[in-house]
């Protein structure tokens, strides 16, 4: 299948210039156009899903298990009883999270609040359209921004993008992204966590930030069911964190260095793989494969084949260090990698002084009201904008004013709704 006009991403990297083509304040008028045809369409399922709500299953990113049990951590008795009774369980490493290493250690006072609240007053056990679509907008520094990366994504086709960001935002929504957030590595397994499967390391040669899979420490049956769903999730969700400050934009880096049967996982991959090409469609300027090993050229063509056509673009092989630094300079490669870049993973275990603003109420409200009142702003301004009632121009100064004020809000929300991870916290 031939996808017409991506950019050549290794054109870029060669030059050191980022692609700028078909982003915020560098759309053609054919883009704007499509852009304006995306919002109304998702302006209209947002008005006529108002009250619709949409269930929280959990059957892919799998619940906490005290939260699956109906237990709030705020709950000392009821959190005891349930630990006594799965002490078998959460003793085995396959499933042991993060918290329960805590707990086990004798660490039972909170790390983050026990009762967790949606925005935009959400029920815990289901979400509405608008308020998800509103959250996953946060994660970029303009709503616009969301929508465009679904555009670019399906070639600029208004129907087939609108269709994906349905998908996406309903995923989001049953799948309680939010939530899995608020947890953050509490609810990791804590061999994964405590292992740097996934960790973030150096910029490549656009200053985009690296996440580096690290596939040997990843062998499928050392896990317990569920884990590996919960950890992609987790790990893209975390990358779009990381991106927001660095253009959007993150690369996956798979270091195959020492790939061994064991460690052949077509789930993980396949998962990851899932989620990127439905929820995560621009949140990786490339993702490049570390490998010389037989053993790859198999799992390659099969991992190839479920690739989503415009990802497969941004897909790269290096043989060698002399490749890969095509994309990553030494500097920013670690030395077990070949590079130069001294790096060793430690990880940093949680504590409540980490995540002290989840527990400040009335910050965070303030915080929610400021956000409630910029996304109003922004539906108000887009609306005129498409209705052809308001401003002519996406990038209207006051239009661009109030995605300002959206995406200033939405920074300053953040540390109220969701856990800090290893390297926010490190970084302090």
């Amino acid at each position: 299948m031939t996808v017409p006009n991506i950019p050549d991403v290794q054109e870029a990297y060669k030059s050191g210039t980022r692609i700028v083509v078909g982003s915020v304040g560098n759309l053609t008028a054919d883009q704007e156009l499509a852009l304006k045809e995306l919002w109304i369409k998702t302006l209209s399922h947002i008005e006529s899903t108002a009250a619709v709500p949409i269930k929280v299953t959990n059957d892919q990113v799998h619940a906490d298990s005290l939260i699956a049990a109906g237990i709030s951590a705020d709950q000392p008795e009821a959190v005891a009883k349930w630990y006594a009774d799965n002490k078998s369980k959460v003793e085995d490493i396959k499933y042991q999270t993060v918290g329960d290493k805590l707990y086990l250690d004798g660490k039972h006072h909170p790390i983050i609040p026990g009762s967790f609240k949606p925005l935009f007053g959400d029920d815990p056990s289901s979400r509405l359209f608008r308020s998800t679509f509103w959250k996953a907008c946060t994660l970029y520094s303009s709503p616009d921004s969301y929508l465009l990366s679904f555009l670019r994504a399906t070639s600029w086709n208004v129907n087939a993008a609108f269709d994906k960001v349905v998908h996406s935002v309903k995923w989001r929504a049953s799948q309680a992204i939010d939530k899995l957030m608020w947890d953050g590595e509490l609810a990791q397994n804590k061999k994964l966590m405590e292992s740097g499967l996934s960790i973030k390391v150096g910029l490549d040669r656009l200053a985009f930030p690296i996440i580096v899979v690290r596939v040997r420490l990843n062998v499928a049956r050392e896990r317990g069911e569920g884990t590996v769903e919960k950890f992609a999730a987790y790990t893209l969700e975390r990358a779009a964190i990381i991106a927001r400050d660095h253009g959007e934009r993150a690369t996956l880096l798979y270091d195959f260095s020492g790939f061994k049967l064991d460690n052949i996982d077509t789930a993980f991959i396949k998962t990851l793989v899932t989620m990127i090409n439905e929820s995560y469609p621009q949140t990786l300027n490339a993702t490049i494969m570390f490998v010389n090993s037989w053993l790859f050229t198999g799992v390659w063509k099969l991992v190839r084949s479920w690739l989503d056509p415009v990802i497969a673009k941004r897909t790269f092989i290096a043989k060698d260090i002399e490749q890969l630094s095509a994309f990553v300079d030494r500097s920013q490669i670690m030395v077990d990698m070949g590079g130069e870049l001294k790096y060793c993973y430690s990880f940093s275990y949680p504590t409540k002084e980490d995540n002290a603003q989840m527990f400040d109420v009335e910050g965070r409200q303030q915080a929610e009201n400021a956000l409630k009142e910029a996304v109003a702003a922004f539906e108000q301004e887009t609306s005129a904008w498409v209705s052809g009632s308001g401003v002519n121009s996406y990038n209207a100064k006051s239009r661009t004013e109030a995605a300002a004020s959206f995406s200033d809000a939405a920074l300053k929300l953040d540390p109220y709704i969701r856990a800090r991870f290893t390297s926010e916290r490190l970084s302090k």
